[in-house]
C-alpha cells in the first residue's frame, strides 16, 4: 500500500471514535438492567430455532465476539439493539453452515458411536475430522492457559487459521515475543500432560 492510499491516523481514530472500545463494551454490559437482560434472554430463545446453540451461548457468542473485536457495536445505537441485532446475526449464519452439513459417525473415546457434522461441500471429510479434532485440542489448550491472556489470544488466533507474520500481527507481537508466548505454551501443556497428549 503507497502512502496515497494509506488510512491517515486521524481517519483510523475517528472510525475508532465511532464504536465501543472492548472496555466500554464491558461498563455497558454492566449496567444492563434487570430487564433489558430479561429481553435479550427472550430474544436469544427466539433465536435459537434451527441452530445447534444451548441456552445462554448465543448470547455469549455475541458478547465474545463485540469484546474480541469481531463486531463493533456503534456508539450511537443502543446495547440492547447491538446485541439483538449480532444474536440474529450469528444465528442466522450458523442456521446456513449447518444446512450445508450431512452427518457422518466415528467412533469417540469411549468407544461409543457419534455423529460428526461434515460440511456437504467439503472434499475430503477425513480432512474434516483433522479439523475438528484440532478445535478440540485447542479448546483443551484454551482451558489450560486460564490467566494467561496472551497466550489464550494466541490460541483463538492459530485456531482461526493465522499463521507467521499474519499470526504476529494480530497479536501485535514482534518475532522474539511470540516465541515466548509459544513457550508457555507449550510449558502450560507439558505440565498437564507430562506423559504425552491423551489418546
Amino acid at each position: 500500500m503507497d502512502q496515497a492510499s494509506a488510512p491517515l491516523a486521524s481517519e483510523l481514530t475517528e472510525r475508532e471514535d465511532r464504536h465501543l472500545a472492548p472496555e466500554e463494551v464491558l461498563k455497558r454490559l454492566d449496567s444492563l438492567s434487570p430487564e433489558d437482560k430479561r429481553r435479550l434472554k427472550l430474544i436469544e430463545l427466539r433465536r435459537l430455532s434451527g441452530t445447534d446453540f444451548q441456552e445462554g451461548l448465543l448470547y455469549q457468542e455475541a458478547l465474545c465476539q463485540a469484546l474480541l473485536g469481531e463486531r463493533h457495536c456503534p456508539r450511537d445505537i443502543s446495547f440492547v439493539a447491538f446485541l439483538a441485532q449480532s444474536m440474529r446475526s450469528i444465528a442466522s449464519h450458523r442456521r446456513a453452515e449447518l444446512a450445508r452439513q450431512v452427518p457422518i459417525e466415528k467412533d469417540d473415546r469411549a468407544g461409543k458411536r457419534m455423529v460428526v457434522p461434515i460440511a456437504a461441500d467439503q472434499l475430503d471429510p477425513e480432512e474434516m475430522l483433522i479439523e475438528q479434532e484440532s478445535a478440540d485440542v485447542s479448546a483443551v489448550i484454551y482451558k489450560l492457559l486460564e490467566g494467561d491472556e496472551e497466550a489464550q489470544l494466541t490460541m483463538l488466533a492459530i485456531a482461526d487459521g493465522k499463521r507467521g507474520k499474519a499470526l504476529r500481527d494480530e497479536l501485535g507481537v514482534d518475532q522474539a515475543r511470540f516465541d515466548y508466548i509459544i513457550k508457555r505454551i507449550r510449558r502450560a501443556v507439558a505440565r498437564k500432560f507430562p506423559k504425552g497428549w491423551p489418546t
